[in-house]
């Protein structure tokens, strides 16, 4: 089987970003023998790290967008990933895409088990990606995949309806992870993940969820520590000061909290990623199904500002969801200056029937760095007569407002490219998308989209992405970007190893703590 010609996966910065390489195609070492300690280094350390909420659910079919910081240690994909978004082999070794691109034929990785025993095999995969497609937070991904059939013990061959190159970026992710397949019928699988990855869950409680090394993991000598603690801090400055008094060895911190953490001794990582602060608009929501509202909404905010003064210049402006140097980006949308006209909110408001404004609601979860967003949007919508009240949720309720559409508008953090920016689309741009609640539907969108999914060649695909971004600001859009965000996360002396999870994908197995 020839393995297809991947260039690029869903989402790869193409500017100032140094990609790690293919690695080893090789099955890893024996089942049970971990890494010999390098010196100096701990092979049984606890990485303690610090998070923001519990995990929404350990079956993939109820997990949320932020969920990847907690499915990543437990399960693995058909593909890998890496955390600086190349494709490389997962689960599968090599694949091919066939029948102009309407069908993939995986080889499945020999000698590989579950966390509970049971071997990896075609038949795990065709029960983990046919349980997906029937239900829940990845039938939407899924929904183009026509038959799943077993071809050998260790070959799955994929039927689309459509051509669907775009597909190997997707399965990269949350849709293409295999789970033990007797778990795929436990009812308690939310709270008791069984996959192939390189940690297994050890404890769950209020607040805190541990793992420790899986030693039955088929790539063992990655695994360069014991185990991960993962505790909850849900302000950003509690889980820094707990990164900087011992109490956590980690956390993901603002870019406003770079200084701070560089002047009390810690160690920062930062780089772009596919993620973006912006506001999420229920369009079935009153007055939000006018377009013209939501557009004076694009043209009432300073971008620049909201940049400088609340995160130290390091939230790319944007009026578009990926940032500069991603392969889908439109370059003549990275000048934000066009978009911050108060005067043109303001007629634009007048040509909806409200020249005096009207009021709304803007809700928001617990972390502060996004009350404080709310409050500087709050503040500049009020400027073109837009009154907002601002609500604050739980974490638990702001996740489940977003899934449920139960909300009139939240600043939320929103991910681009994972799995793939095309799923993005289908999820907030298309009508049945699992994040468009009101209805919203970009005209010519379908067909933009489908053209977008034909190859696995981003060359190919980046046109008819571009045109969907570019037209979603001429009508009105559902979503209203604020800044792209740079992922920066601060650790303790002594812990090195993690890479920018540039596409939300994280790897924990190599990092190192001094012993």
């Amino acid at each position: 089987m020839k393995r297809t010609s991947v260039k690029s996966a869903g989402v790869i910065l193409t500017l100032g970003l140094v990609l790690a390489g293919c690695g080893s195609e090789t099955g890893g070492s024996p089942a049970g023998s971990a890494q010999p300690a390098a010196a100096g280094y701990d092979n049984n350390a606890i990485l303690r790290w610090a998070v923001p909420g519990m995990p929404t659910s350990f079956d993939p079919r109820k997990s949320a967008p932020l969920d990847p910081v907690f499915l990543d240690v437990v399960y693995e994909s058909l593909i890998n990933r890496t955390p600086a978004g190349e494709i490389i082999p997962g689960l599968a070794t090599e694949w091919e895409l066939a029948d102009e691109n309407k069908t993939i034929t995986f080889k499945l990785r020999q000698g590989v088990k579950f966390h509970n025993g049971e071997e990896l095999n075609a038949e795990a995969v065709k029960a983990s990606l046919e349980a997906y497609k029937k239900e829940g937070a990845q039938a939407g991904a899924l929904a183009g995949l026509e038959q799943v059939e077993v071809v050998a013990p260790d070959q799955v061959k994929l039927t689309f309806k459509e051509p669907s190159g775009y597909m190997i970026n997707v399965l990269a992710g949350e849709p293409g992870i295999v789970v033990a397949p007797s778990a795929l019928t436990d009812p308690g699988l939310t709270a008791k993940p069984v996959g192939t990855g390189p940690f297994q869950l050890d404890t769950l409680s209020e607040g805190k969820v541990t793992f420790k090394r899986f030693d039955g993991y088929w790539d063992a000598k990655r695994i360069t520590i014991g185990g991960i603690e993962m505790a909850v801090y849900s302000d950003e400055s509690t889980r820094l000061r707990a990164v900087k008094s011992g109490q956590a060895d980690g956390t993901s911190i603002t870019p406003s909290q770079i200084k701070e953490s560089e002047a009390a001794g810690l160690t920062v990582i930062r780089g772009p990623n596919t993620t973006f602060n912006g506001i999420l608009i229920n369009t079935g929501s009153d007055k939000l199904a006018d377009p013209k509202i939501r557009q004076a909404m694009l043209y009432a905010i300073d971008r620049e500002s909201i940049s400088k003064n609340l995160y130290a210049s390091s939230c790319a402006p944007a009026v578009q969801p990926l940032q500069q140097g991603f392969w889908a980006n439109v370059p003549e949308l990275n000048d934000v200056k066009p978009y911050y006209d108060t005067a043109k909110a303001k007629q634009l408001l007048t040509e909806a029937g409200f020249p005096d404004g009207f009021e709304m609601q803007l809700e928001v979860g617990p972390n502060t760095s996004y009350q404080t967003l709310a409050q500087a949007l709050q503040a500049q919508l009020q400027q073109v007569g837009i009154k907002v009240t601002i609500k604050v949720l739980e974490f638990q309720q702001m996740v489940n407002a977003r899934r449920t559409g139960k909300f009139t508008a939240t600043v939320s953090l929103l991910q681009a490219g994972r799995p793939d920016p095309s799923q993005f689309v289908a999820d907030f741009y298309l009508k049945g998308g699992l994040y468009n609640p009101g209805g919203f539907e970009l005209p010519g969108g379908a067909e933009l989209l489908a053209e977008a999914r034909v190859s696995d060649d981003v060359t190919q695909r980046a046109a008819p992405l571009q045109e969907i971004f570019k037209k979603v600001l001429e009508v009105g859009p559902p979503v209203v970007p604020v800044c792209g965000v740079t992922y920066v996360a601060a650790f303790r002396k002594g812990v090195t190893g993690m890479e920018v999870p540039v596409t939300g994908d994280y790897d924990f197995a190599p990092i190192k703590i001094s012993s």
